[in-house]
């Protein structure tokens, strides 16, 4: 039976995990571990275009992985593409768009992005058993796709 106060303590603590990686004291040292001057917004933006399923993503696609508005996605682009780690190209299906695509300089961006957010999270879990481990990495990862779901009409 599901209890209400675990619905709400998780509710609680989904947020509060959200708070703190928004944090300037975690960004700070997620960037200065990175290395690289790069805006959290630009990495989330090269990230996003990283993970889309659409064989050319386009502007409209990486608005809607950022949910943001089509200008806030332009900005971001127009930054990910003057640091060079995006690439606009036209669309080879539709010569009205523009398809992104990450460059090599993003694909390093995103290597080293990737191997500072595991040194942070294994520096968090220090003292965790594997087991504990595994087991919220299980759950989270089901949590995320019901949330997912959500999503669907």
């Amino acid at each position: 039976m599901i209890r209400q106060a675990d619905l709400d303590t998780l509710d609680d603590l989904l947020t509060h995990v959200r708070r703190l990686l928004q944090r300037p004291g975690y960004r700070r040292r997620f960037l200065t571990a990175l290395g690289l001057p790069v805006a959290p917004g630009t990495l989330r933006a090269v990230r996003a275009v990283e993970r889309l399923d659409a064989p050319e993503p386009c502007m409209s696609d990486l608005a809607g992985a950022l949910t943001v508005d089509a200008s806030t996605a332009t900005r971001l682009v127009d930054q990910a593409v003057a640091e060079g780690y995006l690439a606009r190209q036209p669309s080879s299906a539709d010569q009205r768009r523009t398809a992104l695509e990450l460059t090599s300089q993003g694909r390093e961006l995103l290597e080293r992005a990737n191997a500072v957010r595991r040194e942070l999270l294994a520096e968090v879990t220090t003292g965790w058993s594997g087991e504990d481990l595994h087991a919220l990495a299980v759950l989270l990862g089901r949590l995320t796709r019901d949330l997912d779901r959500l999503e669907q009409p």
